[in-house]
């Protein structure tokens, strides 16, 4: 006899939480909220036109705007694929001399198969010196401003990157942000993650606001440390831009997505340690518009990697603990001061109202003493109870180290 599994709806929770199951309910397996993505979002029941033009808004709404650029484009530079740390110290400084270097216009890397090539202008294609060989790359890149006060007068001013797999940016040998980049970066220095090529080949933006007094009126200089995963990579992606914008992103996100919910659902994650979420890795959850707010409210779903320090995915270990950052959404809204400390709040009142240390393990003693009878030698391999307890004996300390500071940690700087 066959059977067929089918999967229903959990309308009586949407109704419960909600007062409403006549939503759309999406799920989110390894996708994001970059442009083109909305298609990879799968909805579970409602209107699925209504609900994925909601996910566009969102998209838009993440991407920043309409910005005004006076930096970017097929821009002239100058690029070295560095084979010492001869230079370490001085080559992204305006007096350093980059006249041996390859001259290029912007748009910097290799491909090996199909994805990036469109993106890579002829003389900065380092295929030849790159691939199977090194994972550096340098880029200077001049430019004039003629009137500085016009980019102070703005809001925002936006570092943008179109990046696989990491960079750190200067200005005028200042650093003013970096992504998936080790502390200190070299020569030969690696990627400390990487990401998805649709996702890398769209522009990311970095809030830079705090830098705006780096800029001269006159001469500047833009110098990028691109860095790859590894020599073996099939790709590496460098295309900067510059802009200033008007653009507020938390009105823009608070108006399509629950402000209040998306923080407890975001520092609950952080909190469990839940590194295959969404916060952790752009998994496992749901999210629902609800027709009585018109607003996107997320969801966990397979909460089964938790209460654990670090992720098993690949992971830069002096990132924080009490915050994840994968998801685009956590990780653009981060880097506002005003949002840090909305988090820290949101962690501190989880940790008062629900984290008990000493109910929690009791509650480990007894799923331990009902499951080990039923436990097969294979399934021992993989069972860590001391480990779940070290975990919520540590978990106080290591997120009130990080939350109870003037600012969280900032991260990715």
């Amino acid at each position: 006899m066959a059977f067929t599994a089918t999967w229903k709806p959990p309308r009586a929770l949407l109704r419960g939480e909600f007062g409403s199951d006549k939503g759309t309910l999406f799920e989110g397996t390894v996708v994001d909220f970059y442009p083109e993505w909305e298609g990879s979002f799968e909805r579970k029941t409602g209107d699925d036109k209504k609900g994925r033009a909601h996910l566009v808004k969102v998209i838009k709404g993440m991407q920043g705007g309409n910005g005004e650029p006076f930096f970017g484009g097929e821009v002239p530079g100058r690029a070295w694929v560095p084979d010492s740390g001869a230079h370490d110290a001085e080559w992204f400084q305006p007096s350093f001399d980059d006249s041996s270097w390859v001259a290029g216009t912007n748009g910097a890397g290799y491909e090996t198969g199909q994805g990036f090539e469109k993106l890579i202008t002829p003389n900065f294609n380092f295929i030849t010196q790159m691939h199977n060989k090194a994972t550096s790359l340098y880029l200077r890149f001049p430019f004039e401003i003629d009137d500085l006060d016009a980019i102070h007068a703005k809001k925002n001013l936006l570092l943008r990157m179109k990046c696989d797999d990491a960079f750190v940016a200067y200005i005028n040998g200042h650093e003013v942000a970096r992504m998936n980049a080790p502390e200190n970066s070299q020569w030969n220095s690696r990627a400390t993650d990487s990401g998805d090529d649709g996702a890398n080949s769209t522009f990311a933006s970095f809030n830079i606001n705090k830098h705006k007094d780096k800029l001269n009126k006159g001469h500047n200089l833009l110098a990028i440390h691109g860095m790859n995963i590894s020599p073996e990579s099939t790709d590496l992606l460098v295309v900067t831009e510059l802009q200033t914008s008007e653009h507020d992103y938390e009105d823009a996100i608070w108006e399509l997505i629950d402000e209040e919910a998306f923080y407890k659902f975001w520092a609950l994650e952080g909190l469990l340690s839940f590194w295959d979420g969404y916060s952790g890795n752009r998994n496992n959850y749901f999210i629902y518009l609800n027709p009585g707010t018109g607003r996107l409210h997320f969801m966990p779903w397979g909460a089964d990697c938790l209460f654990e320090k670090y992720s098993r995915l690949r992971v830069d270990r002096r990132s924080p603990r009490s915050v994840r950052l994968k998801g685009l959404l956590a990780n653009k809204l981060y880097q506002i001061p005003s949002v840090r400390k909305k988090y820290a709040a949101t962690m501190k009142k989880l940790m008062a109202e629900h984290w008990d240390e000493d109910k929690l393990l009791a509650e480990t003693e007894r799923i331990e003493a009902m499951v080990t009878p039923h436990i097969s030698d294979y399934q021992w391999r993989g069972v860590r109870f001391e480990a779940v307890r070290e975990f919520i004996r540590n978990r106080r300390p290591d997120i009130e180290r990080e939350i109870n500071g003037e600012d969280m940690p900032l991260w990715p700087r």
